[in-house]
């Protein structure tokens, strides 16, 4: 029995085992203590309040409270103990409790605020900069030094098994098909041009970065490879506070950006605005051997080109959340995203026949002002239930998104010598998305909780082409048919989810399954014709776990699928360059990945040790193939594989083996076979590959911090050749002055200028090389103030099943 035959079993048997525990599992409690701290005067929980359990005036058992105000000290023993309650700021609580023969709950705990004026708190122990367990990554932003000065893609090159390329294309474990979120939802940025808005994304309106790459049902199924979710900075400290940051760069570069909350009680009021300006210039080489239909070299082609682009971005969000009471909470938020874009491209165009003699030369420019508007508005309203983790959340998130490029290109003939010609192209492309999203939640017993949800998505996307052409004999330009098109894409999902999670002593299970029923219609407005495809999937997933000694073992499955986009199903060229035309696939079907997991987490106070081995298998997987429309024009589509296998082995190292410093290594090997048969390809390519990322930080002083990062990707294979490996190195220094109010940050990316990417293409009737390099040695120099009257510690994030995003 193969793996695949094993996915497509665990697929069949995981609803049975939802069903099974579901009506089997009983709960068997053991002691415990819980309760809720809230404020006296705001009725309002307070977070991180520490709650000690003395016996004898000793310490027994200590935790802290979660967002909620919410406490669990678990297997408590029977007998007479004091519960004390203590936070900043407020006064100190004793009472006391029996514990007998079953379960107690305190109820409510108020506490009430403490007459002497606090002064300001500083905070010195840090969180850690990367949170690992089997089938999560979490990394919080604030603790990279990167984050003052550099962009979400800067980010995203340190986290474990993600990848950025030269272009700003993300991939996870290998793989391109990744759904990113932002703050749990889809967004229209996330879309076609994800790449260019990481890019633009200051990093420091980022709180931290989730990556899972085996989310439960709860969670979209989108994203083969798995999901990672952008959390956006929400300060909810009391009082008022705030942060400014700014940053210069070489090359004209320069970026900012001011963080604001106040939150006097029951409201919190939140808002940040950022600015980026960025300077980019890239060089590409394409050289190509044309050859006949007996695979002879019939002629060469090179093409070396030049582009620069000097993106300008504003981002600003505001907020609001007000507690009504204990029980009911509401809020909303409203985002606005700006980015205005001036690429310049200068394309030299050389073709020779077998002899190397020049038979043509041209260059081809292009000057092309784009422009990206995103706004969209969040509300909630959630309700608390009296038990402990019993609630319910209604969401609805509105986004529009308007993209406009105006591309004009020059042909200036250089040999043989010819006048000029000119030809334009509009692209305006228009997205609505409305998603509504009903989460709930309840506590079975102690030890079991049941999740419902409903999801919907709602898409429309307008990408509308507009070409025209200067006519000589009548002196002006004119439409262009051939170039204009007008494509429709909706796209209405609507989905059911129900998880069960279950601890009996040491073994804990999550089981779930998600239904969805998804109708896509694509219409072709100048044809006049429309293509749907209407379908029904189940998604089951379930992560089993195991507790040992120093850690927790887990197996976890799940199924996913990954949509075309309206780009790739709209088959209307796109003639950016008239001899490389790009075309969408409307036959193209969804991407469908079963894949397993086995990991085992080894956790002490100064190392954790995360190996995991994966096996993924898709069908109908796309991949980019290139052919032939005559002797000088590529068409570059979209197809689907008849299947794609991969199988992989990844190692997460982390430690602290002393105050003053601390590492990070990951190291993922991977093993991919691509079953081409469908098109046209006689026999399979397999090709093993890896990728490592190292980042490690240094505390020289309590307020000076060196980081030093790396990244490194082997080649990989495509149906059509392959993908050269990769490496690049950054670094940065922070020192922190006047007890951490101001920090002053130097960083420094591709600083060995070693950023390059080499692909290969080898057909029947072509050999192509293709290397890109970009001026990515980017320094800058930075400076932040920070202001507040109380700094508060997080919790470190602990292993855990897939519970929040």
């Amino acid at each position: 029995m193969n793996l695949s035959s094993i996915c497509e079993i665990m697929r069949k048997l995981v609803p049975v085992i939802i069903l099974f525990f579901s009506l089997n599992a009983s709960a068997q409690t053991t002691l415990g203590i819980s309760g809720t701290i809230i404020d006296s005067n705001t009725k309002l929980p307070i977070e991180l309040a520490s709650v000690q359990l003395l016996q004898d005036s000793i310490v027994v058992k200590a935790t802290a409270t979660d967002r909620k105000g919410k406490f669990m000290l678990e297997k408590v023993t029977p007998g007479k103990y004091v519960l004390a309650f203590t936070f900043i700021g407020y006064e100190k609580r004793l009472d006391t409790v029996n514990v007998a023969g079953q379960k107690v709950n305190t109820g409510v705990i108020a506490l009430s605020s403490s007459s002497k004026q606090l002064k300001t708190v500083v905070v010195l122990s840090r969180k850690s900069l990367l949170n690992s367990s089997i089938d999560r990554k979490i990394y919080n932003v604030g603790q990279d030094v990167m984050s003052g000065s550099g962009s979400a893609s800067d980010i995203l090159t340190n986290i474990p098994s993600v990848e950025v390329d030269i272009d700003g294309n993300i991939s996870l474990r290998g793989s391109t098909e990744v759904m990113i979120l932002i703050n749990g939802k889809p967004s229209p940025q996330m879309g076609k041009s994800r790449a260019e808005v990481l890019e633009q994304m200051p990093a420091n309106t980022i709180e931290r970065i989730e990556v899972i790459t085996n989310p439960s049902a709860k969670y979209l199924p989108d994203g083969t490879s798995g999901i990672i979710n952008l959390v956006m900075k929400k300060n909810s400290k009391t009082g008022f506070n705030g942060s400014a940051i700014a940053n210069a760069g070489n090359k004209d570069r320069y970026n900012g950006s001011i963080s604001l909350n106040y939150s006097p009680g029951r409201i919190n009021l939140y808002g940040n605005y950022a600015i980026r300006r960025d300077n980019r210039s890239r060089m590409n080489i394409i050289n190509r051997q044309q050859l006949d239909s007996t695979g002879k070299i019939q002629g060469y082609y090179d093409e070396p080109n030049q582009s620069l682009s000097k993106p300008l971005g504003h981002k600003a969000t505001i907020g609001a959340e007000y507690a009504l009471d204990l029980h009911n909470c509401i809020g909303g938020s409203l985002n606005y995203s700006y980015r205005f874009m001036k690429k310049e491209d200068v394309v030299n165009k050389y073709f020779y026949n077998l002899n190397h003699d020049l038979i043509q030369q041209y260059d081809r420019l292009r000057y092309d002002p784009e422009t990206e508007i995103e706004k969209d508005a969040t509300i909630f309203w959630q309700y608390n239930f009296n038990i402990e983790g019993h609630e319910i959340r209604f969401e609805y998130n509105k986004a529009i998104q308007d993209e406009v490029e105006d591309n004009h290109y020059t042909n200036v003939y250089k040999y043989p010598l010819a006048p000029n010609s000119y030809d334009n192209t509009l692209i305006k492309h228009s997205e609505n998305l409305d998603h509504f999203a009903i989460d709930y939640s309840r506590p079975i017993s102690e030890n079991s909780r049941l999740e419902l949800g409903y999801d919907g998505s709602f898409t429309l996307q307008k990408p509308v082409y507009y070409g025209e052409f200067y006519d000589i004999t009548m002196n002006k330009f004119v439409k262009d048919p051939m170039k204009t098109n007008n494509f429709i894409y909706e796209q209405a999902i609507n989905a059911l989810y129900a998880t069960y999670q279950y601890n009996y002593s040491k073994f804990g299970y999550l089981a779930g399954l998600r239904m969805e029923q998804s109708d896509i219609d694509a219409t072709l407005v100048t044809k006049d014709s429309v293509i749907t495809n209407n379908f029904f999937k189940l998604y089951p997933t379930i992560h089993l776990s195991y507790k040992l000694p120093h850690g927790d073992i887990q197996l976890n499955y799940s199924s996913r699928v990954y949509r075309p986009e309206a780009d790739d199903l709209n088959p209307f060229p796109e003639y950016r360059d008239p001899r490389n035309l790009r075309v969408g696939n409307p036959k193209l079907l969804p991407e469908i990945t079963n894949s397993v997991e086995l990991g085992y987490k080894y956790q002490d106070d100064k190392v954790s040790f995360v190996p995991s081995l994966y096996y993924s298998y898709k069908q109908y997987a796309f991949t980019e193939v290139i052919t032939k429309l005559d002797d000088s024009t590529l068409l570059t589509t979209q197809q689907n594989l008849s299947n794609d296998q991969s199988s992989g082995l990844e190692l997460i190292f982390s430690a602290k083996p002393a105050k003053f410093f601390s590492v990070n290594l990951n190291a993922n090997f991977f093993y991919n076979t691509i079953d081409a048969s469908s098109l046209g390809f006689s026999s399979k390519k397999s090709i093993v590959s890896m990728s490592a990322t190292f980042n490690t930080i240094f505390a020289i002083t309590s307020g000076t911090m060196l980081q030093i990062s790396s990244n490194y990707r082997s080649a990989q294979l495509t149906p059509q050749g392959k993908l050269y490996a990769s490496f690049v190195f950054n670094s940065g220094l922070r020192q922190d002055l006047f007890k951490k109010k101001i920090s002053i940050t130097l960083t420094g990316s591709d600083l060995l200028r070693t950023l390059e990417q080499k692909t290969e293409l080898n057909t029947s009737f072509l050999n192509q090389t293709i290397m890109s390099k970009r001026d990515a040695q980017i320094l800058y120099l930075g400076v932040s103030y920070h202001f507040g009257k109380l700094l508060k510690k997080s919790n470190e994030e602990k292993m855990q099943f897939d519970n929040s995003l």
